[in-house]
């Protein structure tokens, strides 16, 4: 409740008895005045006349101030009837002189100032050296007591009824006023202070003067109407709070709120999650507790600065165990309730900061087997090239292809053959020096760079060629992978840097190449790279291209070379692929079928054999074979058997061309047992159940134990043809020989011996069990044409020296 002293209805009573005090004196006053209106008008005129007398020499004594000359003036006047006390007061208000003398007391003395207010009693007189300039002011006062006091007695009865009339009058319109004006707003304010009550609805609010035209009536619509806008304002701000509490607290995004001093204010459940604390916890602490750099000042000057624009930054935020985490926040400057705050949205970037470093890594390092890749060995290639120019010593450069990789990876699956060349990479490492780089280029291709290897040619030679001898014995030694014995071997080319006759091949490319030659010199080798092996390059090159356009250009065809029992009776055959090409000539199986291997063109031209010698075997077949003859030889390459739909396009082939299976023989070599020995046994078996034969091809040579032979559906051994090329020599292979026969005997094998060129061989094979043979002293790869005159005929071999080709 108001005081009284604040009620508008007690501020409108008091001014009104002020009003009409004020009214009555001018009325007394006046009535005084009328009496009296001659001798004022008398007792001016004198004044004035007075003053008109006086006036200049009060100037010129003003003027030039001179006090003396004023004071005697200012005297003079105030001796006059009329006058008690006289000033005069310069342009600046500065007084310089005056005149005083006491009134004489009367005893109606308040009662004549009371009536003589209504009379002029002070005279201002601007003093005025001429009409321009002003140089002061004369202030007279009059002895109001000498020239009202004997009209006081007169006139008290007068001023007495004027009273009480002005009395009476005041106190009618107090009572208007208080029924027009304040008893009405006495009760607007009585409904006011109903509003301020929340549980009452604003839209039942009515106040009781809306009805009135008058100003009552407008304030009281007014104030409804603000009323209303205002409770409508207060729900849409209540709405608008709770959607950005919703939006807060149920935002998956991690958020948190805090005001410019950095005190966290509120946050959402993913922002605790994150930073593990509780709602509760993490309001006791600022923000520069959870981010250094996110300060009071920092916030401040964001507000102040560009209060409008979002930012978006990375930084470090602090969980509860006082671990940090880098993080993406999306920070905003807003306003809430006419205060600035800080709203920040962030999220976890951490997986996101392992995933560029990985994307870093990956540009300069291998995934597999985190070696250097190619673009950083060319990098530090480059640096060693430049160094050793400067310094004048000799770097190298070693290529590494890793032999029957493929095989390897195509037979026991991807998985063993990445876990195969992780283990290389660590026996590769182990041989290196600190300075030294060992880099994966691809697939089974690794790079060692030396770049100190000598001070000269010859000593960099040595020490690169011991190097190699020690890699190629440790990666002949097994690896031990999946519950599997793994044997590989490499090959190595070997570059120097820089060489005396450096040619414009690049050193990378001199090292691939020196690699090519010891593949091609049987593998298992390294060579240092010779500028002639370019034009070598250049030749396999030129035997790449053609070898894509052979299948299409009809370049391949099949010899049969015959294989006989000790009466020289054809039992088999065994279909052995050619290449003549226009411009290379008859190029040797030796030579292509590596290529072939790996170009990736092995499956294609695998796929063809066996399709040719079918067709043949049907022809053959369709003719009436003799009873001696028991299957159709075909190599299987180890890429070819490795496929995983072999055993399909073996049976796919054989219903084709509607041959006997039991006809077919299948050659494998003896590494291909060893690779997968589950996968190669399921395989065989699928065929051998459908009748198909199997042999293992040069036995003997491989690297596997014997007792694996138990394990798989073989049907014949092929003793290698470097065992009986010895064999009248050297006493070893007729003992080796002689081991397989007895072995193959004990396990219900056939032996068939290759290589066969001499009577003398094929009697000492004779004499030690082996009965059937296969090689030059019989026949040499034939046409298939010669091969049917032969079995139709029922030739015995050997053939005669026109029969060959």
């Amino acid at each position: 409740m108001l005081t009284l002293r604040k009620r508008l209805s007690y501020k409108q009573a008091k001014w009104a008895l002020v009003l009409l005090l004020i009214l009555s004196i001018l009325l007394s006053a006046y009535q005084v005045y009328s009496d009296w209106q001659a001798e004022k008008h008398n007792i001016a005129n004198q004044v004035r006349a007075t003053l008109d007398v006086i006036e200049y020499p009060i100037v010129e004594a003003a003027y030039a101030l001179d006090e003396v000359e004023t004071q005697k003036l200012l005297t003079g006047l105030i001796r006059s009837a009329y006058f008690h006390e006289a000033k005069v007061v310069d342009d600046y208000g500065i007084e310089i002189a005056s005149a005083y003398h006491p009134t004489e007391k009367l005893p109606f003395h308040w009662l004549i100032n009371s009536v003589f207010t209504g009379l002029e009693h002070t005279y201002h007189l601007p003093l005025y050296h001429d009409p321009a300039i002003w140089v002061g002011t004369l202030t007279v006062q009059l002895d109001a007591d000498k020239v009202v006091g004997r009209f006081i007695g007169r006139n008290l009865q007068l001023v007495a009824t004027v009273l009480s009339a002005i009395v009476i009058l005041g106190a009618g319109l107090l009572t208007l006023f208080y029924f027009l004006s304040s008893r009405p707003l006495n009760r607007l304010i009585d409904q006011l202070s109903y509003l301020e009550d929340d549980v009452n609805d604003p839209e039942q609010v009515r106040f009781a003067h809306t009805s009135r035209e008058d100003e009552l009536g407008i304030l009281s619509r007014n104030i409804t109407a603000l009323w209303h806008k205002r409770k409508r304002v207060e729900g849409q701000l209540a709405k608008s709070e709770a959607y950005f509490k919703a939006v807060l607290h149920q935002s998956s995004e991690c958020m948190l709120l805090a005001d410019l001093q950095g005190q966290i204010l509120d946050c959402n459940s993913e922002t605790c999650r994150l930073l593990g604390y509780d709602a509760e916890a993490l309001q006791q602490l600022t923000i520069d507790q959870v981010d250094a750099e996110q300060t009071p000042q920092w916030l401040t000057k964001w507000a102040t600065e560009s209060p409008d624009t979002a930012k978006t930054f990375e930084t470090e935020y602090m969980r509860s165990d006082q671990q940090c985490f880098p993080v993406e926040v999306r920070g905003n400057i807003i306003m809430l309730e006419g205060e600035a705050h800080f709203l920040a949205s962030f999220r976890d970037i951490t997986q996101r900061k392992k995933d560029q470093e990985q994307v870093q890594f990956l540009a300069y390092y291998d995934a597999l087997t985190s070696l250097p890749n190619r673009r950083l060995l060319n990098e530090n290639l480059e640096k060693a090239l430049e160094e050793a120019l400067q310094q004048g010593h000799v770097g190298a450069l070693l290529f590494i292809d890793l032999d029957r990789f493929k095989a390897i990876n195509d037979s026991m699956g991807h998985h063993t053959g990445d876990a195969l060349l992780v283990e290389v990479a660590k026996r590769i490492t182990t041989e290196l020096k600190e300075h030294d780089t060992v880099a994966r280029i691809g697939g089974d291709e690794f790079v060692i760079l030396l770049p100190q290897l000598g001070s000269n040619i010859e000593e960099a030679e040595q020490k690169g060629a011991r190097l190699a001898s020690i890699l190629l014995n440790m990666l002949s030694q097994a690896f031990y992978l999946n519950q599997a014995e793994l044997f590989i071997s490499a090959s190595i080319g070997v570059s120097l840097f820089p060489a005396e006759q450096q040619d414009d091949l690049p050193i990378l490319q001199q090292a691939d190449t020196a690699m090519y030659e010891a593949k091609d010199n049987g593998r298992n080798g390294y060579r240092f790279y010779r500028p002639e092996m370019q034009q070598q390059l250049a030749q396999r090159l030129m035997m790449e291209k053609a070898l894509h356009q052979a299948m299409k250009e009809d370049e391949f065809y099949l010899l049969y070379q015959p294989q006989v029992d000790e009466q020289g009776n054809i039992i088999g055959a065994e279909a052995l692929l050619r290449w003549h090409n226009d411009a290379l000539g008859n190029v040797s199986p030796y030579e292509f079928i590596p290529i072939a291997e790996e170009i990736g063109l092995i499956d294609e031209l695998g796929r063809w054999v066996l399709d040719t010698a079918c067709v043949q075997l049907k022809q053959w077949q369709d003719q009436g074979l003799p009873a001696t003859f028991v299957s159709m030889a075909v190599n299987i390459s180890p890429y070819q058997f490795s496929k995983e739909g072999f055993v399909q396009d073996v049976l796919q082939v054989i219903e084709e061309h509607q041959i006997v299976p039991s006809l077919l023989d299948l050659e494998i070599t003896e590494g291909m047992l060893v690779e997968n020995i589950a996968s190669v046994a399921e395989k065989m078996c699928q065929l051998k159940e459908r009748g198909v034969r199997f042999s293992i091809d040069d036995f003997g040579t491989g690297y596997s134990s014997l007792r694996y032979l138990q394990h798989f559906p073989l049907t014949r051994l092929k003793i290698d043809q470097s065992f009986v090329r010895d064999i009248s020599a050297d006493p070893s292979s007729h003992v080796i020989i002689n081991t397989i026969i007895s072995m193959a005997n004990h396990m219900k094998f056939s032996v068939l011996a290759e290589g066969v060129e001499t009577l003398e061989e094929r009697d000492i094979l004779a004499s030690i069990g082996c009965h059937r043979y296969q090689g030059y002293y019989f026949s040499r790869p034939v046409t298939a044409d010669i091969i049917a005159d032969y079995l139709f005929k029922q030739t015995c071999l050997p053939a005669l020296p026109s029969t060959t080709s």
